[in-house]
Parts: structure tokens; sequence; C-alpha cells
């Protein structure tokens, strides 16, 4: 697979309050060592350390494709589920370099502040200066650059990151599923029982009323036929 031979996953799918689905998923890879384990190994064995650093940065990136231009936000986002581009073709690797900008940028790959970042602050962010909006995010963003990936004397992996907004995202799975991905490498067992317990939640939540997903569903459904209305009929099949 994309991450290694899984020995196995566990997910749960979340219909969340405008009517997508929202999927948690843990996938265990065989042969997979402890996070004891890989301290250890990391801080004694050099080749083990470059092995493991250089396969996380393959897997998790953590900035936009270089050489590529920002996708039409609107266009992008009315037709998100575009054909991938052909393996085949004679310049595939331009192409796809591009396919997946768009992805990521009709996504929201990459952050930008909204008032759900400081629900937990009795503040509206309109009355935040940027430099108190990129300290109070409850989801920590912008994350600290780092010229290269390396392990803290706490046995903390940080990862190589010049760009502290972008959402660490695999390019095979954000290209073929072309939805906003959060990527984690769960190397500590700390992480590891905070996400089980998380995902557990999850599980044992009440489902939404019928009620509910119906009114979510008419107003998505409102929403897009205004979406259809206001862009012109030629340019949405043109993009398609």
């Amino acid at each position: 697979g994309v991450f290694g031979r899984v020995k196995h996953y566990y997910g749960v799918i979340e219909a969340q309050n405008h009517g997508s689905l929202h999927l948690h998923i843990l996938i265990w890879l065989e042969g997979a060592l402890s996070p004891r384990q890989i301290q250890d190994k990391v801080t004694n064995d050099g080749i083990f350390q470059n092995r493991l650093f250089s396969w996380l940065d393959s897997i998790f990136l953590r900035e936009l494709p270089p050489n590529t231009y920002p996708a039409d936000s609107l266009q992008n986002r009315n037709c998100i589920l575009n054909r991938p581009p052909h393996p085949d073709s004679d310049n595939f690797e331009e192409i796809w370099s591009q396919f997946l900008r768009e992805v990521l940028d009709a996504s929201g790959q990459s952050h930008s502040h909204s008032n759900t970042c400081f629900k937990k602050i009795s503040c509206s962010m309109s009355l935040l200066t940027l430099n108190e909006r990129n300290k109070l995010c409850c989801f920590d963003y912008p994350i600290d650059l780092a010229p290269e990936t390396f392990m803290d004397d706490d046995g903390k992996i940080h990862f190589q990151r010049t760009d502290g907004k972008v959402v660490a995202y695999n390019a095979l799975v954000s290209g073929s599923m072309q939805c906003n991905t959060d990527g984690k490498f769960v190397g500590s067992g700390a992480f590891g029982m905070a996400l089980s317990i998380y995902m557990s939640n999850y599980t044992a939540k009440a489902s939404l009323d019928s009620a509910v997903i119906m009114s979510a569903l008419a107003a998505a459904t409102a929403s897009l036929r205004k979406l259809e209305e206001d862009l012109p009929i030629d340019s949405v099949q043109e993009h398609c």
C-alpha cells in the first residue's frame, strides 16, 4: 500500500453538520516498532534514523507542489472531483503536480484562520492581530519551520517543514480521494492512546437525528443550486 503492508486498521465515519462525511482512521503496519523501540533505535542507530526520517518525509508532505500556480478557487470547488491525469501521459509529472495543487487549494489543505480556530477563547477573530491569531489558534498553525526532520530529547519527532500553514498530506491519497486530509505519524505511546480515546468517543457518540440530517441535505442542495445559477454554464462545462 501507500504506507507499507497494512496489518490492521480502524476507522470511524462521522456525518458533519453541513452533511459531508468525515473519516478518522488508525492504520497499523506490519512489523512496526513500538514508540519506545523507535526512540531507542533513532538514538543509537544512524542508518535506521536516516531510513525512518526519509520514509516519513516521503509519505507525508508539508509543502505545496513546487513550480505550480494557485487554482481558480470558484471553478475548482465546483468541479473538485476531476479525472486525475493518466500516468502514461508524456508530461505526466508536470500535469500531476498542477492537478495535485488544484486539489490541495480547493480542499483547504493550506490552513487559514477562521472563527473555529478561536472557539475556546472569548474573543472574536476580527479583534485579534495576525500575531495574536498565530499564537492563539487552537490547531497550532502556523507550525514552526524545520530544515530537516529530527527527534528531540523527549522522543518527539519534528518534521522537515518549509511552509508553516500546509497540513500534512500524502500525494497519492489526496490526488485520488480529492479531499482535505491530515496525516500524522503515531510516534509516541501517549499520542497513540490519545487518538484511540478520541476515536472511541466518536464511535460511542449518538448519531444525528434524521430531521437534522435532512435539513442539512436540503441546505446543501439549495446552496449548490445557487452556486450553479451564479456560475456561467459554459464555464462549468469547460472546466469539467
